[in-house]
C-alpha cells in the first residue's frame, strides 16, 4: 500500500532522501513509484539541483530519469540529457565490441567481460541506464594478454601512458585489460594466500557466452556477484550504480545457489566484502527505506549477518558519504576501502604488511596511480605518495573533528 505524503513526512523522509534512495534501485514496486512521484513534485528547484548533481556523481542519473518517467513525472533536463548521453555511449561501445570481435577470434583470444561491460546487455532493459567510461576485459594468460594488446594496437588503440599496459584508448573507447577475474590487480595483494590460477580457471569454466557472441564471455551470476561486491568495497559501499548492478543481477537470477556463493566467497577470502555490500543494500538489516524487496535464504542471511563491522570499520564507513573538493577524481570520496581489508588479516604483522602495500604499492600499481611512473624513480614517487596520503589524512581528521 502506497504511503501518503503525511506518513512520509512523519517518517522523517524528505524529498531529496527519497529521490536519492530510489535512484540506485534497479526496479521499483508500484507503491515505490507513487512515493517517488510525490517526492518529485514536492522537491524545490534547489533540492532538484542537489539531486541532479549527486546522481550524476553516483552514475544513477539515467536510472532516476527512467524511474521518473515510469512514475508519470517529467524528469529535469539534466537527467534527460544524461540519459541520452549514456544511451548514445552504450550504443557506440557495443558497436565497438562487435567490431573488435572478428580480429580477436582470429587471434584465438577469449575475453571475459566483467562489471558494466557484461551487465549492459544482460540486466538493463535499455542503453540509457548503465553508464561506463571503459570496458573491463579479463584475459586467460600472458600469451592472451600479448595477443590482445597486438589486436588493439592494429585496430587503432594506443596504450595509455602510466597504466602498465592495461589501458588502451581509441577516441572515446577505452579498454581496461585485467589478468585476474576480480578485475583489480590491487585486490590480490590484499587477500589471504590463495591459488589464483585455480580460482581463475574455475570462474572461466563456469562462465557463459555473452549476448555479443564469441569471443566474449561473462561470469556465471554467482561469481559475478562476488566480483561486484568486491568492487563495491573500492567505492566504500556507497550507494550508486553498483547497487543497481547487484540488485539487477539478483533479480535476474531468482534461483541463485547462495550456498555455493558463500562457499566461494569464503574460499577466496571475500566473505566480508560480500556481507558488507549486501548489508549496505539493506538485505541484512530491518526495514530500511528504499531497500530492495529481495529475500536471502535464512541460513545464508544469518551467516552474513554475523560479519558485523568493527568499530574501526564503522568509523571508516561513516566517511563514505564525505566528498573532498579539490582532490583528484578517485579521491573525491575518501579511499577508505583499502583499510577495510584489515579485518581479513590475522595478526599485527599481517595488518602492517597490508597497510604498507596499500600505501606504497608495487610497480604496476604505482604506474596506474601516477602517469609517468618509472621504477628507477620509485624513491621520488614514494615521497610524493607519502605527501598525498598525509594531506588526505589531515583533511579527513579535520572532517571527523568537526563532526565530533
Amino acid at each position: 500500500m502506497a504511503l501518503e505524503a503525511k506518513e512520509i513526512r512523519e517518517a522523517g523522509l524528505d524529498p531529496v532522501a527519497i529521490l536519492l534512495s530510489l535512484a540506485s534501485r534497479h526496479r521499483l514496486a508500484p507503491e515505490e513509484r507513487d512515493i517517488l512521484a510525490w517526492a518529485a513534485r514536492a522537491a524545490s528547484p534547489a533540492q532538484w539541483e542537489a539531486v541532479a548533481g549527486e546522481t550524476l556523481f553516483r552514475w544513477t542519473a539515467g536510472v532516476l530519469c527512467h524511474h521518473l518517467r515510469s512514475a508519470g513525472v517529467e524528469p529535469p533536463r539534466k537527467l534527460q540529457e544524461e540519459y541520452r548521453r549514456v544511451a548514445m555511449r552504450a550504443v557506440q561501445d557495443e558497436a565497438e565490441l562487435r567490431r573488435l570481435a572478428p580480429p580477436l577470434r582470429e587471434a584465438g583470444v577469449e575475453v571475459l567481460l566483467i562489471k558494466g561491460a557484461a551487465l549492459k546487455g544482460l540486466i538493463y532493459p535499455n542503453p540509457g541506464l548503465r553508464p561506463a567510461d571503459d570496458s573491463d576485459w579479463v584475459v586467460h594468460s600472458p600469451g592472451d594478454w600479448e595477443e590482445a594488446c597486438r589486436v588493439l594496437a592494429r585496430e587503432g588503440y594506443q596504450g595509455a601512458e602510466g597504466e602498465g599496459g592495461a589501458a588502451w584508448e581509441r577516441g572515446e573507447s577505452v579498454v581496461e585489460l585485467h589478468r585476474n577475474v576480480l578485475g583489480d590487480e590491487r585486490v590480490l595483494a590484499r587477500l589471504p594466500a590463495a591459488d589464483e590460477a585455480e580460482t581463475d580457471a574455475a570462474v572461466w569454466a563456469r562462465s557463459h557466452p555473452s549476448p555479443l557472441g564469441p569471443p566474449f564471455r561473462v561470469p556465471a551470476p554467482g561469481d559475478h556477484l562476488i566480483i561486484l561486491c568486491t568492487h563495491l568495497m573500492k567505492h566504500n559501499f556507497e550507494p550508486g550504480i553498483w547497487f543497481t548492478d547487484i540488485e539487477g543481477l539478483l533479480l535476474s537470477e531468482p534461483g541463485l545457489d547462495w550456498e555455493a556463493v558463500l562457499s566461494r566467497a569464503r574460499a577466496w577470502g571475500l566473505a566480508r566484502p560480500l556481507a558488507y555490500a549486501l548489508r549496505s543494500l539493506g538485505l541484512l538489516g530491518e526495514g530500511r527505506f528504499g531497500a530492495p524487496a529481495l529475500a536471502l535464504p535464512p541460513g545464508v542471511r544469518a551467516a552474513l549477518a554475523e560479519m558485523r563491522p568493527s568499530f574501526l570499520e564503522r568509523l571508516l564507513l561513516s566517511l563514505a558519504h564525505t566528498r573532498l573538493s579539490g582532490e583528484k577524481e578517485e579521491w573525491e570520496r575518501p579511499p577508505v576501502g583499502n583499510l577495510l581489508w584489515l579485518s581479513s588479516r590475522q595478526g599485527a604483522g599481517a595488518k602492517l604488511a597490508l597497510l604498507r602495500e596499500a600505501a606504497f604499492p608495487r610497480h604496476e600499481v604505482m604506474a596506474q596511480i601516477y602517469p609517468g611512473y618509472r621504477p628507477a624513480l620509485r624513491g621520488w614517487y614514494l615521497l610524493r605518495r607519502g605527501a598525498d596520503l598525509l594531506r588526505l589524512a589531515l583533511r579527513l581528521a579535520a572532517r571527523l573533528g568537526r563532526r565530533s
